[in-house]
């Protein structure tokens, strides 16, 4: 059985200029990770996230959960994936 991974990436646009501490810092969702999945790429999903880590990495962002800053257009597509309930190793 093969190993997905879905999410979104997110940037802050205006905490370069303003920052982060700025109202106007907030987080914006910018791609799809979709997009980016071209197949099976167990090695990075093991550096960046401990999954199917036989390599032995130290994963980047392992399970650091949903942070409490996301975006509306992230947080709305968690919660209709069927949010902490149906997912592993939100990060």
């Amino acid at each position: 059985m093969s190993t997905d991974v879905s999410g979104m990436i997110e940037c802050r646009p205006l905490a370069r200029i303003w920052g982060e501490d700025d109202e106007d810092a907030v987080w914006h969702a910018a791609i799809d990770l979709f997009l980016l999945n071209t197949g099976n790429a167990y090695d990075a999903l093991a550096c960046l996230f401990g999954v199917r880590n036989s390599f032995g990495f130290r994963p980047l962002t392992e399970d650091r959960g949903l942070p409490d800053d996301t975006s509306d257009g992230l947080r709305y597509a968690f919660h209709a994936s069927g949010g902490p309930q149906d997912t592993h190793g939100t990060t």
